[in-house]
């Protein structure tokens, strides 16, 4: 019809668009929400927003390029995971023993405790989810170089209190001695 404009997206003709996947830090899930626009998906405290990596504050680990996997088996989840190369740390919503079974096919990943002063692991570290029992929510390139970007260290349990860790913790994160 003349004189009628229909907007017409990527998403709308069925293209891919590019996808980034921020987990928030724990109780920051609606700051972080708030700070994004065009958020297409949530699976607990993982906010899905189409478009490329963002600068936002409350996002402890930023999953880039992600990728949606289907897959039939667990052994064929484990097999898509490790073609994308490198260590991979779950993040568990819903079927926790589903995530537990595709992990343990998967090279092992043993998060240490970090010693301060810490050098940060140099090993890539994909983070993965389960949107439904067949399908894979995965990033290779993680902007957190540890565990869903939460820093542990080995505690000294000696007074006067324990703030010392969240030092430790920014002094950790931007390689500072």
């Amino acid at each position: 019809m003349p004189g009628r404009v229909r907007k017409t997206t990527a998403a709308s003709l069925g293209l891919f668009v590019k996808q980034t996947g921020y987990l928030a830090a724990p109780g920051f899930t609606s700051q972080l929400l708030a700070e994004l626009s065009e958020v297409t998906l949530q699976v607990g405290d993982l906010i899905i927003a189409q478009g490329a990596e963002r600068k936002v504050h409350w996002a402890h680990n930023v999953w880039r390029n992600l990728q949606r996997i289907p897959f039939h088996s667990i052994g064929e989840a484990a097999k898509h995971l490790r073609s994308l190369g490198g260590l991979w740390v779950p993040y568990i919503q819903g079927s926790k023993s589903r995530i537990r079974f595709i992990q343990e096919k998967l090279p092992y990943f043993s998060p240490k405790l970090l010693r301060f002063p810490a050098e940060l692991p140099k090993t890539p570290l994909g983070s993965w989810t389960l949107l439904d029992a067949n399908t894979l929510l995965a990033s290779a390139d993680c902007s957190s170089p540890v565990a869903h970007g939460e820093y542990h260290f080995e505690e000294s349990r000696d007074p006067p209190s324990r703030a010392y860790l969240k030092l430790w913790e920014v002094f950790t994160r931007f390689n500072a001695r």
